[in-house]
């Protein structure tokens, strides 16, 4: 398999409050799906895309994740670990790695169960000039999911779904491969948030930011409730099954 060069980063430091109880013990991105981590469906992801470079930033709870996965070599990557001692929100964790991650980044939130053809989504990102390429699906869960207006294939805003009005349900799926200048958009001193604050910028800046659609399978697995229904729909997960 030919190997990407470019370098993956996991982003996976968050409490889980969402998830109740189920996160007293363990971060949510090492919660278990058919027997094994949330997490390690994401590094075999990587890996079979060619990536063989990951960044994992973490916070709560960091040793239950640096201990299972240790250096990587298990699943034949190259594991580095980024551990806040204060939360930096989703886009300060990433800046704080932005001179080791060279001209272009994967960017993945941790609790994504993840069967994308990455390749094919890093073409198409390779094939635009934009400051970032995101991927965009259609949701489950549109109205407490980030959605994006589209011309064509450049992103022109970000909006939540209202009650009683149309939208397009094309939804942010915190998966996207990102260039520097973009990074650089994000302050060194406070926390900063992708979605809240970052892409917004970027707009408003005149930076490019395309939108990649695809039908495949990106499941936010976020909540008790959706990680319970995501299990509902593909019952061999729980044997172990990809």
């Amino acid at each position: 398999m030919q190997e990407n060069p470019i370098r993956a980063v996991i982003v996976a430091g968050g409490r889980g409050v969402r998830m109740g109880a189920a996160t007293d013990a363990l971060p949510k991105p090492m919660l278990p799906l058919g027997g094994k981590p949330i997490l390690e469906y994401q590094l075999e992801w990587l890996k079979a895309s060619g990536i063989t470079e990951v960044f994992m930033c973490l916070g709560y709870k960091a040793e239950a994740v640096s201990d299972y996965f240790s250096d990587g070599k298990r699943w034949g990557l190259k594991l580095r670990y980024q551990i806040e001692k204060t939360p930096r929100g989703t886009a300060g964790a990433v800046r704080d790695l932005a001179s080791r991650l060279g001209d272009d980044a994967l960017i993945v939130y941790g609790d994504l169960y993840v069967k994308m053809n990455c390749k094919k989504f890093l073409n198409f990102h390779a094939s635009h000039s934009g400051a970032a390429s995101l991927v965009l699906i259609e949701s489950d869960h549109p109205a407490d999911s980030d959605l994006a207006r589209l011309d064509k294939d450049r992103i022109t805003g970000f909006y939540r779904a209202q009650p009683g009005r149309p939208y397009a349900n094309l939804a942010c799926a915190a998966v996207w491969a990102v260039r520097r200048p973009l990074l650089d958009l994000i302050p060194t001193d406070k926390p900063s948030d992708f979605g809240r604050e970052t892409f917004p910028l970027a707009l408003a800046k005149g930076m490019a930011l395309m939108g990649y659609r695809t039908k495949e399978i990106l499941a936010d697995l976020g909540t008790p409730e959706r990680l319970e229904a995501f299990m509902r729909r593909h019952p061999l997960l729980q044997g172990g099954g990809r």
